[in-house]
């Protein structure tokens, strides 16, 4: 039996990233530096134990191939940098800028 998470406001995007976004963003970039953007999404958000989906792009925005646990660490740390955001949409987070929007990468 499955249960339910904690249900959290949604968040749009904001215009500025935090400072801790922008950390977050560096340490991203050191650790994936071919990327440049991480797509973020919940699979299924309504367990204790959720499934990732999560996409590296370049800049041209070819998806770049990264490890199982690169993807799950990358996510979990953008996931608690942005805890308001609804994760049931793809979100793309930016590595050059630190900034989380809506659009898929």
């Amino acid at each position: 039996m499955s249960t339910p998470l904690r249900e959290r406001p949604l968040v749009e995007a904001c215009a500025e990233p935090t400072l801790r976004a922008r950390m977050l963003a560096q340490r991203l970039e050191r650790m994936l530096p071919q990327a440049t953007q991480v797509r973020v999404k919940l699979l299924d958000g309504r367990t204790a134990w959720p499934h990732l989906d999560v996409r590296a792009t370049n800049a041209a925005g070819d998806v770049v191939r990264i490890s199982r646990t690169q993807a799950h660490v990358a996510a979990r740390w953008i996931i608690r940098c942005h805890p308001g955001a609804d994760w049931a949409l793809a979100r793309t987070f930016h590595l050059r800028t630190g900034s989380l929007d809506g659009g898929a990468a």
